[in-house]
């Protein structure tokens, strides 16, 4: 007869077996309509470098939905500063975007917000200054 070390450590094996296998299987739920597990992501990542000559263009496709915020690294951080946001939802019909990026010697993205769709093109185009596009 085992011991009962035995036991509680193959109950324990097993029991960690199958919630290793039921998160393999992408979760517990029976019904993945009711009870469907969700994950976020924050793929978009980019950065144009120093745009430093007017004119210059940075160009990123955007192929996750989601609101995806952006900024200069010498005149902003993600939350302060220069910084702005691109929208991508699927329920818009624009195909591109255009960001103007330090317009009239100002630390701005012009405009501050724009909305695409998934798998679509935002071009920022340097006016003034030196920038960076970064997320």
């Amino acid at each position: 007869m085992p011991r009962p070390r035995s036991i509680a450590f193959t109950f324990a094996l097993a029991l960690s077996l199958g919630l290793a296998a039921a998160l393999a299987a992408g979760g517990c739920s029976k019904n993945k309509t009711t009870n469907p597990m969700t994950t976020t992501t924050t793929t978009e990542t980019f950065n144009s470098g120093t745009l430093s000559t007017a004119g210059q263009t940075f160009t990123h496709t955007f192929n996750t939905a989601g609101t995806f915020g952006y900024y200069c690294s010498f005149h902003g951080t993600p939350t302060t500063g220069m910084r702005g946001t691109v929208v991508v939802d699927a329920s818009s019909s624009n195909t591109s975007g255009a960001v103007s990026v330090g317009p009239g010697a100002t630390t701005t993205f012009s405009p501050a917000s724009v909305t695409i769709k998934p798998g679509s093109t935002v071009t920022w185009t340097l006016s003034s200054g030196s920038h960076t596009v970064t997320r």
